[in-house]
C-alpha cells in the first residue's frame, strides 16, 4: 500500500473558541515530514509572534493513503523545484 505523510498544526487563540487548523501536504517518508514538522512550528510562531499574537501550537504528522498518480506528481514536483533553486 503506498502512503504518504501529511503535516498537520493546530493553534489555538486566546479568546478564540475553535482551533486553527493548517495543513502542510505531501512528504514521501515520515523522516521528512518530522523534520519539517519542527520547521513549520518555528515558522509558524515565528509569524504569529511578529504579528503580536500568543499563540499554541502543536504539530503532527499524519500517514495517508495516496494514489500512484499523486506520488508521481510529487515527485515530479520536487525535481521541477530542486532544477529552479539550483538555478
Amino acid at each position: 500500500m503506498i502512503k504518504i505523510w501529511f503535516l498537520m498544526a493546530l493553534m489555538s487563540y486566546p479568546n478564540i473558541p475553535a482551533i486553527a487548523y493548517k495543513g502542510f501536504g505531501g512528504y514521501l517518508e515520515k523522516d521528512e515530514c518530522e523534520e519539517k514538522r519542527i520547521i513549520a512550528e518555528n515558522d509558524i510562531a515565528n509569524f504569529e509572534i511578529r504579528r503580536g499574537n500568543t499563540v499554541y501550537i502543536e504539530t503532527y504528522c499524519m500517514e495517508m493513503e495516496a494514489f500512484q498518480t499523486q506520488l508521481e506528481k510529487k515527485k515530479e514536483l520536487d525535481k521541477k523545484n530542486k532544477i529552479g533553486s539550483n538555478a
